[in-house]
């Protein structure tokens, strides 16, 4: 077997290495970002230039302590980003398939899961992280509905930190 080399593919995901912070977040009464108790953290780190890792920290809106990880990376063989997503509040593995939007600055990842809104089976998902600059991006999560359409139920900002 070949060693993995980076594909052009991979340069989005390296744009996202280093430590970040939540700025504001939909979901979270009155979120301060200056408060401690209130902080949202991210690491991300590569793995030879083909892989992300991205551990989160922070608390759920009802205070709970949450951690998450998220695996990204990006396989020729398949033309698609690839990951998963696990966070302590569940116990469901997230698996992603991917895709870079034409505005070559928003990455499109899309799993399928259990049903949030309690009825019975899964629902598509779709996690969307868009890189405004290098300092400032953006993450959202949307799902599937009847009509085939996607319902943003969260978005949030977040900035390197310095």
């Amino acid at each position: 077997m070949e060693s993995a080399r980076p594909q052009k593919e991979h340069a989005f995901l390296q744009r996202l290495v280093g430590e970040w912070e939540m700025v504001s977040s939909t979901g979270y009464d009155n979120f301060d970002p200056d408060d401690p108790e209130q902080r949202f953290t991210e690491s991300v780190r590569s793995i030879g230039g083909v892989w992300i890792i991205s551990d989160g920290k922070g608390k759920m809106p009802d205070g709970t302590p949450m951690e998450a990880v998220i695996t990204l990376g990006f396989d020729p063989a398949k033309g698609q980003y690839v990951g998963t997503w696990v966070g302590s509040m569940m116990a469901n593995l997230w698996v992603y398939k991917g895709w870079l939007e034409p505005d070559g600055k928003t990455l499109t990842l899309e799993a399928e899961g259990p049903s949030f809104d309690g009825t019975p089976g899964t629902s598509v998902y779709h996690d969307v992280v868009t890189l405004h600059d290098d300092n400032r991006r953006s993450f959202s999560g949307s799902v599937r509905q009847p009509d085939g359409s996607f319902k943003e139920f969260m978005s949030s900002e977040l900035r390197r930190k310095q």
